[in-house]
């Protein structure tokens, strides 16, 4: 068993941090046991059958590789055993998937997809009936999926352009549409893909389980990417393709959401699609910056004894711990529909630190952090496949969603919140700055006042929301505002990392004066997220602005024709 944790959104509504939510959930020795194994088998498998430099200089997986990963069992990571899956917990999958992408960035990807945005993932979400049967029969068979989701026209439109039309009879759906940026879309089996059939009640959102053999299904285009070379990624068509009607989800009229349980699974998805490759990335850096600064002296001195090397060191080992905070919070000790905050904002939260610390890295390693891994093969430097790292964290950033979309997303759900609760008790709640937390007695001086610093202003972002709603009786004049809501986004997301990494030091114990613990990392940590907090809130009580709209409007109207002209 694991210790639960609160969710961290329950202090951002109620303004105030609760004894109850300063516990930090802590893995069962017998899980990560079971992990350790997982972990060390899909390692062993992935070293024997990939050469990661050979990928990524081709951009090709070997011939058979999909095979051997089909018939291993590792593509059925959190299934059932009784379907041949390993069963894994939510935070074992997130380890072997960030182990795989240590090893491979593109294997470790198409693990995330299966066992978060694939079919694997969505079979709980099902209804007992004759989609899970036919779902679980597919996957026990070794089906190979991902999801349909992004179109041409970009994923942000709240309704798909694919459309799934209902026979005369009933029987089946026919889909017409095309989907672009598709993990696993060139080989995948089992495909679900959302669509929007047009009703007499109005639009509903489905999510069609296709069956890829079916006649009207076609791969148009293999995509490739600057990073994640080798990944199986594809730009679909379909024309005409019939679903059978009962393979198919529908929402409620005028409803784009995804439903619950599935909207879940897919937040969980997506942080073992980027936040567990940017662990990864995060951690070869933090092991290769080591490296060079031991081998490296500049002027006859030690590079590790110059004062800006060991901040930037000290920096990326605090980046590295809060980014394991982060994951373990939300994936440890909860159910698939808890921590829907933490889960969402986990993942910029993770792919922002990862590219903080390969870009720092880079700038250590100097000409090196650029320098093609081949280069340094030809001329006998040390093999460090940074520059092949610093193209697969950019590319994790826009995964999934660009970052900024998804700070908005968070802030408008909690927006959303305090608009539709009126005045209550919430507001008294908020004059609270909340009782001493059990575990507070443990924390430094330093941390002690970094936690004060959250207490202080969990409360401020309430108010600040509280007001905004207020001041906004329709919802949409609010959300206009978007750089705004943006900013209210990321002060919640820093606000949640240092609470996640100030509770991990609670629970620990602290180490020797010379021994580098979880009290000086989390000092570090929160010591640079105070600095950009610092920042987001003076730009949200900023009165005045530069005229950006303005200048942006005038530059396309005037500026692009006269470029045009000059070229």
């Amino acid at each position: 068993m694991t210790t639960a944790a609160l969710s961290f959104v329950d202090a951002l509504y109620s303004g105030r941090l609760s004894r109850d939510l300063f516990r930090y959930p802590v893995q069962s020795a017998s899980d990560r046991a079971e992990g350790d194994a997982a972990v060390a088998g899909l390692t062993a498998f992935l070293r024997d059958r990939l050469d990661p430099d050979q990928v990524d200089l081709t951009g090709t997986l070997p011939e058979g590789f999909l095979d051997d990963l089909r018939a291993s069992g590792y593509l059925k990571l959190r299934l059932g055993m009784e379907i041949g899956g390993l069963d894994l917990s939510a935070y074992n999958a997130f380890r072997a998937i960030e182990h795989a992408a240590d090893y491979c960035m593109p294997a470790g990807q198409m693990l995330a997809i299966q066992a978060g945005v694939g079919a694997p993932a969505l079979l709980p979400a099902l209804p007992p009936g004759s989609l899970r049967e036919f779902v679980a029969k597919q996957l026990a068979d070794g089906a190979v999926s991902g999801f349909g989701l992004t179109e041409p026209a970009g994923q942000n439109n709240a309704w798909p352009g694919t459309t799934a039309t209902r026979s005369a009879d009933g029987s089946v759906y026919v889909l017409r549409g095309e989907k672009v940026f598709t993990g696993h879309g060139p080989v995948a089996n089992l495909l679900p893909v959302a669509a929007t059939e047009h009703t007499e009640d109005g639009r509903r959102l489905c999510i069609c389980f296709v069956d890829t053999s079916a006649a009207g299904f076609e791969v148009t285009s293999c995509i490739e990417f600057t990073g994640s070379r080798g990944l199986p990624n594809g730009a679909l068509r379909f024309d005409g393709l019939e679903v059978p009607a009962e393979y198919v989800v529908r929402s409620d009229p005028e409803d784009a959401r995804f439903p619950d349980r599935m909207a879940s699974a897919v937040l969980i998805g997506q942080l073992y699609f980027t936040a567990a490759p940017a662990v990864a990335i995060a951690k070869l850096c933090r092991r290769w910056s080591g490296e060079f600064v031991t081998r490296r002296r500049i002027n006859g001195r030690a590079l590790s004894e110059y004062d800006e090397i060991q901040r930037m060191l000290g920096e990326t080992l605090a980046e590295v711990y809060a980014m394991e905070s982060v994951a373990q919070w939300s994936l440890l000790g909860s159910g698939p529909e808890e921590r829907w905050f933490e889960r969402l904002t986990a993942k910029n939260l993770a792919v922002r630190t990862c590219w903080r610390i390969v870009d720092r890295t880079v700038s250590l390693y100097g000409a090196e952090g650029i320098e093609t891994l081949p280069s340094k093969l030809r001329r006998g430097a040390v093999p460090v496949p940074l520059e092949r790292r610093l193209r697969d964290a950019r590319g994790l950033r826009i995964a999934g969603n660009v970052d900024f979309q998804l700070d908005s997303q968070a802030a408008r759900r909690l927006l959303t919140w305090f608009a539709t609760r009126a005045e209550d008790e919430s507001g008294a709640l908020a004059r609270e700055l909340g009782a001493e937390h059990t575990d507070e007695d443990r924390l430094s001086g330093a941390n002690a006042a970094h936690l004060a610093a959250v207490r202080e202003q969990v409360l401020r972002f309430h108010e600040v929301c509280r007001e905004l709603t207020r001041s906004h009786p329709r919802q949409e004049d609010l959300f206009e505002q978007e750089h705004t809501v943006i900013l209210l986004g990321r002060v919640a997301a820093e606000l949640f990392a240092m609470y996640a990494v100030l509770a991990r030091a609670g629970t620990e114990q602290s180490g020797d004066d010379g021994e580098q613990d979880g009290q000086r990392l989390a000092d570090v940590y929160c010591t640079s997220a105070r600095h950009r907090l610092a920042d987001h809130w003076r730009r949200l009580g900023m009165v005045t602005e530069p005229d950006y709209a303005g200048i942006s409007t005038r530059w396309l109207a005037e500026g692009l024709t006269r470029l045009r002209n000059e070229a």
